[in-house]
């Protein structure tokens, strides 16, 4: 009963916080739309208007959250919307901390690098909700597809990079035009291990690290999620708009492929590690997180 009331009011507290965060988010993404400043190299970022749109979904889904049916699942619903739109909205802020040092060009843009550091916060409490939802016995079919589905969207990128090192010319308007030799083929390779975490998080393998296994699957989640979704956007403008993508001798549905397939990974891995995590519970805590 104690445990209980502690965790009630820790969750309390903790939507409190988020619900705080949120607004400020909002209230910070106004100011910058109002002030005008945006710089050139931060208008490939997340729109101006999605921190807006994810501190509303946020705020609704976590009043929401410790509703009865069926208003707590939208609740949930919502929790896990606002979760993704806010990552979608601190795009861009590991490349604003870089532009505090001289390994890139002069130029901050101070509005909206605190909107994101904002957004940034609101995503890591929201996902301190989401993810201490008590959970109930383990499922005795594992959503496997996760994993799998995951693995088959980490494949485009070295599937198509070890073809143009072989000199095939898919995708490309002659051979050699993404790189010669088998440096190209190199950049390829953190989806090859991407390719494989995917497997390992298949919630089937009981002898899996459980612990690396999470940290791994969590942070590379985290850093597909901080460039992804404002990859993905760009490229979608730029084709909407007819504009060159600035990719010599690539099709342009090359990069859609590529980024499309980054960002619905990034969705999919952390589908994938929830749901290992779930499954296979640490000793101490049997059914829980």
């Amino acid at each position: 009963m104690a445990s209980a009331a502690r965790s009630t009011a820790g969750s309390r507290g903790g939507g409190r916080i988020t619900l705080t965060l949120c607004a400020l988010t909002a209230a910070a993404a106004v100011i910058e739309m109002v002030a005008g400043t945006r710089p050139a190299y931060a208008r490939a970022f997340a729109p101006q208007w999605v921190p807006v749109a994810a501190a509303i979904v946020s705020a609704a889904g976590v009043a929401g959250w410790g509703a009865r049916r069926p208003w707590g699942r939208v609740g949930r619903a919502l929790v896990w919307s606002g979760l993704l739109l806010m990552i979608w909205a601190a795009n861009g802020l590991p490349l604003d901390a870089l532009r505090l040092t001289p390994l890139m060009p002069p130029g901050i843009d101070w509005l909206g690098m605190a909107t994101r550091a904002l957004a940034a916060a609101s995503a890591v409490m929201l996902a301190r909700l989401a993810l201490a939802r008590p959970v109930g016995p383990p499922a005795t079919k594992p959503a496997a597809w996760y994993g799998y589905a995951a693995f088959v969207l980490a494949l485009p990128y070295p599937v198509f990079r070890t073809a143009w090192a072989f000199g095939a010319t898919l995708g490309l308007d002659w051979s050699g035009a993404a790189g010669r030799g088998w440096e190209p083929w190199l950049a390829s390779t953190p989806w090859q291990f991407a390719a494989a975490l995917s497997l390992l998080l298949v919630p089937l393998w009981r002898n899996a690290p459980r612990r690396p296994l999470l940290a791994a699957g969590w942070f590379a989640t985290l850093v597909v999620a901080m460039f992804a979704p404002a990859a993905l956007w760009t490229v979608l403008n730029r084709l909407i708009a007819g504009a060159d993508l600035g990719l010599k001798g690539i099709h342009p549905w090359v990069a859609l492929l590529f980024y499309g397939s980054w960002f619905l990974w990034g969705i999919l891995a952390a589908a994938a590690t929830r749901s290992y995590q779930l499954r296979f519970p640490p000793p101490s805590a049997p059914g829980g997180v």
